[in-house]
């Protein structure tokens, strides 16, 4: 028999159920993944290191323009891409970190978008400024990486990708490359970098000082070398 009536009452209740059911259920996330997706905090924190960055990047530009091989380097995972909810899930799960659970995840395609990072981005480029994703994920996950974040309309034709080929692939190796037009930017040629961006101190180059102006960093509780 199908029932035909409607009982408001009834349904407001079932639904404040549902709703105390996923409330419930994020309330009791560890406090670093909870804090990275529902507090303010963490989207001011966010918002405010890009602001700054791009306000650094934009004088620099100014200053160095027509030069043409101005960059920047940007970290992906917790800089540009919000990966909280693989946390969730590797939580939910009783699991932690594993490479293939990571690469899994990349495949899937599902990350979102760090508050403030695509507007970032954006102005970047407009003032002719080149972005390079320079990231710890593999270079065998980058097509995953490219339609993730095309499909978040962060991706440009012109971006360029330095990603790891194995452990012995550090990101310093990867920075030279930038700044020399070796090895894999042999075809691109050196280039000036004036800003890098990313949730690691590992993002920024090993020589950096305590006041390099061109190094911004943003909140990531989740994971780190600690």
């Amino acid at each position: 028999m199908i029932l035909t009536k409607t009982y408001p009452g009834i349904l407001v209740f079932f639904l404040f159920l549902i709703g105390s059911v996923f409330t419930v259920g994020e309330e009791k996330l560890p406090n670093d993944v909870r804090w990275v997706r529902q507090s303010e905090e963490y989207k001011f924190l966010c918002r405010q290191a890009f602001r700054e960055a791009r306000s650094t990047i934009f004088k620099t530009a100014r200053v160095t323009k027509g030069s043409g091989n101005l960059a920047v380097v940007v970290d992906l995972d917790e800089t540009v891409l919000d990966n909280s909810p693989y946390q969730v899930e590797r939580w939910k799960s009783g699991l932690s970190f594993t490479q293939d659970s990571w690469s899994e995840w990349v495949n899937r395609k599902s990350a979102g978008l760090v508050p403030g990072a695509k507007m970032f981005l954006a102005s970047v480029r407009k003032n002719g400024v080149r972005i390079i994703f320079l990231s710890n994920r593999m270079e065998i996950n980058l097509e995953p990486t490219k339609r993730n974040l095309q499909a978040l309309g962060v991706l440009t034709p012109k971006d360029l990708f330095l990603l790891r080929r194995n452990k012995a692939d550090t990101k310093e190796i990867r920075r030279k490359e930038v700044l020399n037009g070796v090895g894999r930017m042999k075809q691109v040629g050196p280039l000036q970098v004036i800003g890098y961006v990313g949730d690691q101190m590992g993002d920024f180059p090993n020589d950096r000082s305590e006041q390099n102006e061109g190094c911004f960093l943003l909140p990531n509780p989740m994971y780190g070398k600690w």
